[in-house]
């Protein structure tokens, strides 16, 4: 007896050839191996920054002087060092105004400034410590600096950079200022000329590479008024020039408290006595393995503190500043938000960096950078509640602060993160900024015409929160739950993880780690998931009984229609009441485009039914069931 439907849906596309060719990788050497950790004679180069601002909050403009002193450990001979000046995209004759789109675009740029004014460009003689004058070219968001003596392998040159600029007032979200009842807040990113990366790949890195960082020390100190307070990345080394006595005890209480210490309250804000005397006062921030940095300025703070408790004993403070109008019973639990936050990463994959970890309420809806997040001051509701977007910047200390990947594949620093966040959210009961069900419909229905390894500059703007954040977090989450299974991807996921902190991984590298650490060629779910923009459509087929006979089994026919592949999981519900289910890999689709199983039924099947949990994003799901009794049959229906 065989039982059999045929359908009217869109012709088969499959094709094993194509969608299991395997991905051609750069062939592995001594810098980059083909097991996807880095080799014996991997490289990088590093930056050491030694800044001194100070900030008018009248005027809004910040003056400061930079020392970079940047080591070349690649084997090439440099002749010019390349830095980013990110102040410069809001220039009227910048680059990011003219490509601004005129609809409403979150990075766009609505307000006009200089940019960065360099006042001198220097480098210093190394024999004699002299600064001299050296010939620089500003080229719209980039500084090339050309070296009077090419930079040898191993070496270094310190070069020295006075400059200002004008903080905006919006800053495409990155920073920008929010006038509030009791004091503004400043919020700074991009506020001092970075070096680009130079890498093995791409030699220097300066084209759409904002999110591209070269870990190394940053050591930088504020000037403002007195009555204002300073928060950013690093660890605060001068409380007792810039805190009054009792707030530096609340900060040592802070450091061996697991409950929060509130170092500033929300009473103390009006209170002159919280701050230490009138006139200026300079703030005195370091941190290592950074090479960027966040900072915000205001008056009107309310500051909580707590510890971190890390692996093997070691501690980090976590602070969150705040002014009174935010969204007030989800901010006075951020810092324990972000100590649970912290803990939860550090156990699942690695130990958090560094030795403080600050988020500032303001304008900026929310960003991330190192030990230090921006998130917006009335942060409500799910996607933008506080609790989703703390999980979410503080991630990034690990996606793209310590595993520093290009920005250009934005799913290496925004899929990554997206990823992470799920699983945190899954450990710690929290909510996310989407829902992995949600994330598989959206992608069922969704037509980018873009793959996620579109680089940054090329993606359409409608197509960025679905190839950067959702599709590589859904991709890897299946890739744990219905491939590899969670134990051997965590064991994996955390040897990429190790192998490359403060390090360049690629593409390449993390495609090739998750396969040589879980010993599987998984080609086929990059091709499906990552480098190509194809979708699934799996279907059953048809269903025979063995002789006519249910009580001999039944021979079950799926179906792949679609280029993209993943493995088949089949609920089969007989009338006996038994219901079971086939786990079939992607695999049984590389001969071609139909399989066929053999199921030990008892009795009559009620019903088969592709993804029961629908964990996948099928594009069609009217022929993922069949219905059918001992004597009747019923077309297949969706659930």
């Amino acid at each position: 007896m065989c039982i059999e439907y045929a359908h009217a849906q869109q012709k088969s596309v499959f094709d094993p050839q194509e969608s299991f060719k395997q991905v051609n990788f750069p062939a592995g050497n001594l810098v980059r191996t083909a097991s996807g950790k880095p080799g014996v004679q991997y490289w990088q180069n590093r930056a050491d920054y030694k800044i001194s601002a100070r900030f008018d909050t009248l005027s809004r403009q910040l003056r400061a002087t930079e020392e970079l002193i940047y080591f070349n450990g690649s084997p090439d001979v440099l002749p010019e060092v390349w830095l980013l000046l990110g102040q410069n995209r809001f220039r009227k004759d910048s680059r990011s105004t003219a490509t601004t789109p005129l609809e409403d675009s979150r990075f766009g740029i609505k307000e006009f400034t200089d940019g960065f004014v360099l006042e001198k460009v220097m480098v210093k003689n190394k024999k004699t410590g002299v600064w001299n004058k050296i010939d620089a070219k500003v080229m719209n968001d980039q500084l090339k600096i050309m070296l009077p003596e090419a930079l040898q392998t191993k070496e270094k040159i310190t070069l020295r950079i006075d400059y200002h600029f004008t903080l905006p007032k919006n800053g495409s979200d990155f920073m920008g200022v929010l006038p509030t009842t009791n004091g503004t807040i400043y919020q700074f990113s991009a506020w001092f000329p970075r070096v680009a990366v130079y890498d093995d790949i791409e030699g220097w890195n300066t084209a759409n590479s904002g999110y591209y960082i070269e870990p190394g020390k940053l050591d930088y100190k504020i000037t403002v008024p007195a009555e204002c307070i300073v928060q950013g990345s690093g660890q605060l080394l001068n409380p007792e020039q810039v805190l009054t006595k009792l707030q530096q005890v609340r900060l040592r209480e802070a450091e061996r408290s697991n409950q929060t210490v509130q170092i500033r309250t929300a009473k103390e804000v009006t209170m002159a006595s919280s701050r230490p005397g009138p006139g200026l006062l300079t703030w005195h921030f370091s941190t290592d393995h950074s090479g960027d940095g966040l900072f915000a300025v205001s008056r009107s703070f309310i500051w909580d503190a707590v510890k971190v408790d890390l692996p093997d004993k070691e501690t980090a403070l976590a602070m969150s500043l705040y002014p009174v109008e935010s969204n007030y019973l989800a901010w006075q639990k951020s810092a324990q938000t972000m100590k649970q936050v912290l803990e939860s990463y550090s156990r699942l994959w690695c130990p958090y960096p560094y030795k403080t970890a600050v988020n500032i309420a303001g304008s900026v809806t929310g960003i991330g950078g190192p030990g230090t997040s921006f998130i917006q001051y009335q942060s409500n509701g799910m996607a933008n509640g506080v609790w989703s977007k703390l999980n979410h910047e503080l991630g990034h200390n690990w996606f793209n602060m310590m595993i520093a990947g290009n920005g250009r594949q934005a799913w290496m620093v925004e899929g990554l993160n997206s990823f992470i966040n799920h699983i945190n959210g899954k450990v710690l009961q929290g909510e996310t900024a989407f829902t992995l069900p949600d994330a598989i419909n959206w992608l069922g229905k969704a037509d980018p015409n873009q793959c996620a390894a579109t680089p940054y500059e090329l993606m359409l703007y409608k197509n960025f929160a679905l190839l950067a954040y959702v599709k590589p977090a859904v991709a890897l989450n299946l890739l744990r739950t219905e491939v590899l299974g969670a134990r051997r991807f965590d064991a994996a996921f955390r040897t990429f993880v190790q192998a490359w902190k403060f390090k360049h991984p690629s593409p390449s590298d993390f495609f090739r780690c998750m396969e040589k650490e879980s010993g599987e060629n998984l080609s086929w779910f990059w091709q499906s998931w990552f480098l190509n923009d194809w979708t699934l459509d799996q279907s059953v087929e048809s269903v025979q009984y063995v002789n006519g006979l249910p009580e001999q089994g039944v021979n079950i026919k799926l179906v792949n229609k679609g280029k993209m592949v993943m493995p088949a999981v089949v609920e089969i519900v007989e009338s006996n009441g038994q219901v079971n289910r086939a786990n079939l890999p992607a695999e049984i689709w590389q001969k071609g485009g139909d399989w066929t199983f053999h199921y030990p039924s008892t009795s009559a099947v009620i019903s088969v039914r592709l993804d029961p949990d629908h964990n996948l994003p099928d594009r069609d799901l009217s022929n993922n069931t069949w219905h059918g009794t001992a004597n009747t049959i019923t077309q297949p229906t969706t659930k």
